[in-house]
């Protein structure tokens, strides 16, 4: 299992989905497969969104659970065995999610989340959980994130995954809200794993607090007419959907196929200044001059780093 994240405070639905969805424009590897969504509803119920395939924009979630206060995911590739849910465990006590193999069976013979979410059911404080179950079992092949219904986070790696030279994690809390993440094997063209945790973190504090983050998610949500222009440019809106495309590739306005569009390190522009770059690529249908929404809602998404970043 690749990626696993929790968060609690308003917008924590958002938080978690703008993580995964940043680690699939951004990363490469078992990325973009199964993937998990619960949230928790204020009386304690778990709500479930799970697939086997396309990633955190298979899921079809209801925007109201986009707002929850307690929401998590796992997901890494496809096809995985079901139930689905067996990967991450909600119970009276929480949620626990990770990475690797969460539901790896400890010496004991329960699933090491199971014998997590049975601690905070029990009371235990979630990092006390997380530790006592991974001291008891150190070759376990599993990294740990337990939250509890009242926003309490404990995460952590076994020592076994603790060897890996491809791991990343981020952590942040403050102010009524926070979230933890663990990945691996994820890997980005411009550094290593630990680069990524960098960026997804500061996506999930934007949604849970607003505070701007390096790097944002662009948006095509209608056809945009691709105009000429002596050099390649993206315009935007306030919410991050793209208004404006210029190509300086003349083949641009006549292609009739798929492809990119909104190139890698072309600008970005909003209320007539520049406001950053890319740092992905745009999938689209190319018709008449035009670019099209093509795929799913990760295909027609893109990211772009920030020029600058207001404190």
């Amino acid at each position: 299992m690749t990626i696993g994240i929790a968060a609690y405070g308003k917008r924590s639905g958002a938080a978690v989905v703008a993580a995964v969805l940043g680690a699939e424009l951004l990363g490469r590897g078992a990325i973009g497969g199964f993937a998990v969504f619960a949230v928790l509803d204020p009386d304690g119920t778990p709500r479930y969104r799970t697939t086997q395939d396309g990633g955190i924009s298979a899921l079809e979630i209801p925007s109201a659970w986009l707002d929850a206060e307690r929401a998590a995911v796992i997901s890494s590739g496809p096809d995985r065995p079901e139930p689905l849910t067996q990967f991450l465990v909600a119970g009276p006590g929480g949620l626990v999610t990770g990475h690797r193999l969460p539901n790896s069976r400890t010496a004991g013979g329960m699933p090491v989340n199971e014998a997590v979410s049975a601690l905070l059911e029990r009371g235990e404080p979630p990092q006390q959980a997380v530790d006592a179950a991974l001291a008891a079992d150190p070759e376990i092949d599993a990294g740990i994130i337990a939250m509890t219904a009242d926003g309490r986070i404990g995460f952590a790696n076994a020592a076994r995954v603790k060897r890996r030279t491809d791991l990343g994690q981020a952590r942040r809390e403050g102010a009524g809200c926070g979230f933890a993440l663990l990945h691996n094997s994820i890997f980005v063209a411009d550094g290593e794993c630990r680069t990524l945790a960098d960026i997804l973190g500061p996506l999930v504090w934007q949604e849970l607090t607003g505070t701007p983050a390096g790097h944002a998610i662009l948006r095509l949500d209608t056809p945009i007419r691709i105009e000429a222009a002596e050099r390649d440019r993206l315009h935007i809106d306030a919410d991050g959907r793209i208004v404006g495309l210029e190509s300086a590739d003349p083949r641009m306005l006549s292609a009739e196929r798929v492809g990119a569009v909104g190139y890698l390190s072309a600008e970005v522009w909003q209320g007539g200044r520049r406001v950053g770059s890319a740092v992905t690529e745009l999938i689209a249908r190319l018709a008449g001059g035009t670019a099209h929404p093509h795929g799913s809602p990760a295909r027609r998404s893109m990211m772009m780093r920030r020029s600058h970043v207001a404190s």
